[in-house]
């Protein structure tokens, strides 16, 4: 019987995603069982952590980083739905430039880019009160160190990573069939939900589930400009393993997210058609 060089060909990627991925993840979920403030792998497992999660307060962080990824990935997606179709049919040949310059915050370091929005809404001397104050005599104030001012950083940071699937899921939308449904009688919202968001709701999703991925591991944000005025899940998540040597405990939050984005994720990964996008 003839062998599937496939197999074989695949065995290293296989044992470097056991090695590098599904062992880690095990190592976490086992640490997560052991007692409370201990380095032991050997000791009596219990769900005592998992309960102290939420009787001790993590569950507000926890809630705080779902909202937070929640609004971040509907507002990006409503901005960069627009975007994304005023580049795929009127940019041209400046599409190639303005996407270029959209892209290249993303190669810029997080912190620094957080660092000059903070220095941008300032108060006083910051660059937006700064200049109103210059040029118009208009005094401001600044909503720095909210939760408001956390959100319009993820927006900020993670808007690139909604709007590049998006772009991919516009030009999957044949230019024929919204006219075609526009000959028919239906108005602009009717194709916007009968024709354009199903054909594009593969790049649509891929955009989604990046963003909210992303921002729920996100901790820049809240603590360059949102001043802790809310605590996500990530920085609760680096104080028990860093400043309380709590490592099972940190353990046990970090099984708690890992569930809760395979949950909202999983589903959304089967209604993504793969080849479908593979050869567009």
């Amino acid at each position: 019987m003839r062998r599937n060089p496939g197999l074989w060909y695949a065995l290293p990627l296989i044992a470097f995603m056991l090695l590098c991925f599904v062992a880690p993840l095990f190592i976490v979920g086992w640490y997560s069982l052991m007692p409370a403030r201990t380095f032991d792998l050997t000791a009596d497992v219990g769900l005592d952590n998992y309960r102290a999660a939420f009787t001790d307060g993590y569950g507000r962080p926890l809630m705080w980083s779902l909202i937070g990824a929640g609004l971040t990935t509907l507002i990006t997606a409503v901005l960069a739905w627009p975007t994304a179709k005023i580049l795929h049919r009127h940019a041209g040949r400046w599409a190639s430039l303005i996407t270029a310059l959209i892209a290249l915050p993303v190669f810029i370091s997080e912190s620094v880019r957080l660092f000059g929005l903070s220095v941008f809404l300032m108060p006083g001397g910051g660059i937006l009160a700064g200049t109103l104050n210059a040029l118009f005599d208009v005094q401001i104030g600044t909503f720095l160190n909210t939760r408001l001012a956390a959100l319009v950083g993820l927006i900020y940071i993670h808007f690139p990573f909604m709007l590049f699937p998006l772009l991919l899921g516009v030009a999957m939308i044949p230019a024929d069939r919204v006219e075609a449904a526009r000959d028919l009688g239906a108005g602009r919202w009717a194709v916007l939900r009968e024709v354009e968001l199903p054909l594009a709701a593969p790049g649509l999703l891929i955009g989604g589930l990046l963003t909210f991925v992303l921002c729920l591991g996100a901790n820049a944000e809240a603590a360059i400009l949102g001043g802790r005025a809310v605590t996500v899940i990530t920085a609760a998540i680096e104080q028990r393993f860093n400043y309380a040597q709590d490592w099972p405990m940190g353990a046990a939050l970090t099984v708690l997210v890992i569930v809760a984005t395979a949950i909202l994720v999983f589903p959304a990964l089967r209604r993504i058609d793969l080849n479908r996008i593979i050869r567009r």
